[in-house]
């Protein structure tokens, strides 16, 4: 189990929550290790509610290669959602169980900086960003004020524009900046699996050496593939252990490297 003081990131998919909701395993398991170290952090995803408040509106969502192209009127709705609604019900659902909860994003104290993303020089993506910068004092005074983080992927570039982010790449960046001892991403997938058709054929462990060529050889596709780009990331940036984990396996991805899910290392 982790100890006092340990920097943990759990980044919990929007898929894997119930109406916007966490699971009562989540509820629990997160309870467990707010109650183990304080420096506990948790990033949240959102997107197929976003994808719901924008029909509500009359908005027809693009992706390109797997992102929402993010125009500023659908901004607005990715703002709203993840920080107004979504951010907000998360805490609420903690406080609700005993866990002190806060709501941040990247917007909050510089938390995190963005800038847009470019391909080739082209901002395909409208206001995607990539994270260019993360300062983590307002993590800090909120573990000393005896809170648990609860951080929405939206950030402000240099210009003070918000953006849109990844949230597994936000995860994977204040993994990264802590640096955080362990980065855990939980979805409705229970693992990397080598045939995505088969949920038997999970990967338990892969070296960071075996997931860069898969990356450069044979890269995943949809939501994957910002998993194993971020977790590369935190790899090279000195987070010794990312896992990927489906719901009900949250709590063991802190207690053994060798139960459900994949277990990516140095």
């Amino acid at each position: 189990m982790t100890t006092a003081g340990t920097a943990i990131v759990v980044k919990y998919g929007g898929a894997a929550m119930d109406g916007g909701r966490l699971s009562a395993t989540a509820m629990r398991d997160l309870a467990v290790l707010a109650g183990d170290s304080r420096r506990l952090v948790l990033v949240h995803g959102g997107g197929r509610k976003v994808t719901e408040e924008a029909a509500r509106r009359g908005l027809t969502p693009r992706f390109l290669d797997g992102l929402r192209v993010t125009d500023p009127e659908m901004m607005d709705v990715v703002r709203m959602v993840l920080v107004g609604r979504i951010n907000k019900d998360l805490v609420g659902q903690l406080q609700g169980v005993g866990v002190p909860a806060i709501g941040l994003s990247g917007e909050d104290a510089g938390l995190m900086t963005a800038r847009t993303l470019r391909v080739d020089g082209v901002a395909r993506f409208g206001r995607v960003g990539e994270v260019a910068a993360v300062d983590t004092k307002v993590l800090t005074m909120a573990w000393e004020a005896g809170l648990i983080p609860v951080v929405a992927s939206v950030a402000p570039d240099a210009a003070g524009l918000p953006h849109n982010l990844n949230a597994d790449t936000a995860a994977a960046a204040l993994a990264a900046a802590l640096p955080a001892d362990r980065l855990v991403y939980v979805s409705d997938v229970e693992g990397l699996m080598a045939d995505p058709a088969d949920p038997a054929s999970i990967i338990p462990r892969m070296g960071s050496a075996d997931l860069a060529a898969l990356l450069r050889d044979r890269p995943p596709r949809d939501g994957m593939l910002p998993k194993l780009s971020g977790a590369l990331t935190a790899l090279r940036s000195g987070v010794p252990v990312v896992r990927l984990v489906g719901d009900q396996a949250l709590l063991s991805a802190f207690t053994a490297d060798t139960g459900r899910g994949t277990t990516l290392h140095v």
